[in-house]
């Protein structure tokens, strides 16, 4: 893809440098996230930085409820609300 946020150097450790289209950074993303899941966790975010993380990430996911990067958006949102207890 020819966005900048997807040519970032995190992006190629992540193996996200390399998708063509939308589609294939969706399912890069994907594939990143069920990995996150098996990983430690580490904090790296404060509460209010991650709650402001997954209301804009709830918001972007009601723009188009049936995208596939709006309900990856809406699963990582989901994810983020419930470590935080809410």
């Amino acid at each position: 893809m020819s966005d900048e946020g997807t040519q970032h150097p995190l992006g190629d450790r992540y193996g996200l440098g390399g998708a063509r289209d939308l589609g294939e950074y969706t399912q890069a993303l994907t594939r990143l996230m069920e990995r996150g899941r098996r990983e430690q966790w580490v904090t790296v975010l404060s509460e209010a930085e991650a709650y402001t993380a997954a209301e804009l990430l709830g918001q972007f996911a009601q723009l188009e409820p049936l995208g596939e990067l709006n309900q990856l958006a809406a699963s990582l949102a989901s994810r983020i609300y419930r470590r935080l207890g809410a």
